[in-house]
């Protein structure tokens, strides 16, 4: 019986000997796992922290850019103040010639409308004018043809007057022949009495 139970003893200890080195393998197994997945982690971390310094890196990068395009905004910002002074100041230059431009339509208006009447007022004094110079030449055909007829009348008379005036003058020039004559007939006599 003390045999049986040495065998039985000795295949439980060969037993649990087995188990025991399956066991190591197993952890030994296990281990190198964790050793391989340890490094594989130590690689991600590496890998990791390099990210993180490319990311920093990028992030001092992008940091520049955001001043840069932080100044460009503000420069772009007074741009468009710039911008919106200029405009609001061209409308209202834009309204002051608009008002402008309608007191000028205004005032044209009314000196075209003053010229309308001034034009009617001219016509009108032009066709009294023109009246007027019809009455004159009217009056002074009709004392031209008095005048005509006065001078017609002066001319015959005239005419009638010369030809007595010619007779008068034949008429004495008859009578100094006579005279003249007679003078010489007594001076003959005189002669032929002495």
């Amino acid at each position: 019986a003390f045999k049986r139970e040495t065998e039985r003893l000795v295949n439980e200890l060969r037993s649990s000997a087995q188990y025991t080195e399956q066991q190591l393998d197993i952890i030994a197994d296990r281990t190198f796992s964790l050793l391989q997945s340890s490094n594989q982690i130590h690689e991600s971390l590496s890998s990791v922290d390099l990210q993180v310094r490319h990311v920093v890196q990028a992030t001092k990068g992008v940091e520049g850019q955001i001043d840069a395009l932080s100044k460009q905004s503000e420069a772009v910002y007074k741009c468009s103040e710039e911008i919106a002074q200029s405009q609001s100041q061209l409308q209202a230059g834009q309204k002051m010639m608009n008002e402008n431009l309608k007191e000028g339509v205004t005032m044209l208006q009314e000196a075209y409308s003053n010229l309308g009447e001034e034009v009617g007022n001219l016509r009108n004094e032009a066709m009294e004018i023109e009246k007027q110079i019809d009455s004159v030449g009217e009056t002074m055909s009709s004392k031209f043809q008095d005048l005509q007829s006065k001078a017609d009348d002066i001319e015959n008379m005239a005419g009638s007057s010369l030809s007595k005036q010619q007779e008068l003058l034949d008429g004495q020039s008859t009578a100094l022949r006579g005279l003249k004559f007679l003078t010489e007939s007594q001076s003959a006599a005189l002669e032929e009495s002495r």
